[in-house]
This record gives structure tokens, sequence and C-alpha cells, in this order.
């Protein structure tokens, strides 16, 4: 008796301790597998941060690349546009002055008429003429005075004008040239008295400046 009770004891209690092996492997196995699930998630997510790390850095330098090179091209437009600017001056420039060399060459041929021009002016002559030599000194005063004034319709029609002060003027070194000064009482100092040599500028460039004689 003793002994069939021991074995159903014994029976039982190895099918609790069955039951709680079964149950603790269970929950083991559950918990590892959630464990491993976890650490699954976990590695999932820090791939993916680092994936998105990556993915940004990229982005940023993309970005910098291109504000970089729209920085160049715009550098590149502003000087290629100097350049053109530069370039169509220089082009009209040499256009307007390409003559400046042949015009100061001309200038020499306007002073000696001019010089002609006042030598034979019969009406200046000290010395009595006749008639007949003052008609004929006249009329070839009167034929350089035309050919002057054409000269420098001329000149003018090509952008060669005249750089001509009068007396009282203030002195500009820009236009003109001092070469001598003398001290006369009631004028103004630095003041043009003496005209010398008619200047001429090719349009806003002065090849010769005006000779005069200026207030000490």
């Amino acid at each position: 008796m003793l002994v069939k009770i021991s074995r159903s004891l014994l029976s039982s209690n190895r099918g609790r301790c069955a039951l709680m092996l079964n149950k603790y492997t269970t929950e083991s196995s559950n918990n590892e597998s959630s464990n491993e699930q976890k650490t699954e998630k976990t590695e999932v997510t820090k791939n993916f941060e680092i994936q998105m790390k990556e993915l940004e850095e990229k982005l940023s330098k993309s970005e910098e690349e291109k504000l970089e090179l729209k920085d160049k091209f715009l550098r590149a437009m502003a000087e290629t546009e100097n350049t053109r600017v530069r370039m169509r001056k220089q082009i009209d420039d040499a256009k307007i002055f390409g003559i400046q060399g042949f015009c100061k060459d001309l200038l020499e041929v306007a002073d000696v008429l001019k010089l002609a021009i006042e030598n034979t002016d019969p009406k200046k002559s000290t010395d009595p003429l006749d008639n007949n030599v003052f008609e004929r000194l006249d009329s070839m005063h009167q034929g350089l005075v035309m050919t002057e004034s054409r000269l420098l319709k001329i000149f003018e029609k090509h952008g060669l004008v005249q750089i001509k002060p009068i007396s009282g003027d203030r002195f500009d070194p820009n236009l003109h040239e001092a070469i001598f000064r003398v001290p006369i009482p009631n004028k103004e100092s630095g003041t043009v008295e003496i005209i010398s040599k008619i200047g001429f500028k090719l349009h806003d460039r002065v090849i010769r400046a005006a000779q005069v004689g200026v207030v000490q």
C-alpha cells in the first residue's frame, strides 16, 4: 500500500516537474525570441540611422557643391560681361582715336595756315600799299580765311574741336599749358591773359593744350 502511494506521489511530482520545466522552457524560449527581435530591431534602427546620417551628409555636401558651382558660374558670367564691355570700349576708342596721330599732323598745317592769314591781312600792313597790291593781298587773305574755315569744319566733323580760351578765363591745367607768367596789376592771379597757340581736343581727349600766358 505504501509502495503504491509512494509511486503515485512520485508520478504526480514528475508530472508537475515536467509541467514546470515545460513552462520554464517555453518562457525562456519566448524571452530569447523577444530579445532576439529587440536586438534585430535595434540593429535595423541603428543601420537606418547610419544610412540617414550618410544621406544627410551627402545632401549637405551636394548643396555646398551646388552653391559653389553657382558662385563660380556667376563670377564667370560677370567676368565675361566685363571683358565684353572692355573689348567694346577698346573697339570704340580705336574707331574714335585711331586718327589721333593724323590729327596732330594736321594741326601743324592749321598753325601754318593761321600764321599765313595773320601775315597777309593788308589792313594790318604798316606800309602804304597801292590799290592793285592791296586788292591782290586782300583776295589772297580772304582765300586763306575761307580755307581755314573749311578746314575747321572738317575737323569738327571728325570730332576735332578747338580749345580757344579768352583773356580773363580761369587757367585750367587740363586744357591749358602755361608757357609763361606775367605780373599784371589789377588782374586776377591764375587767369589767362595771352593766348600764344590755340589747343585742340579729339572728342573728350585733349591732343594739344592751348598755350597761354597766365597772370602771376
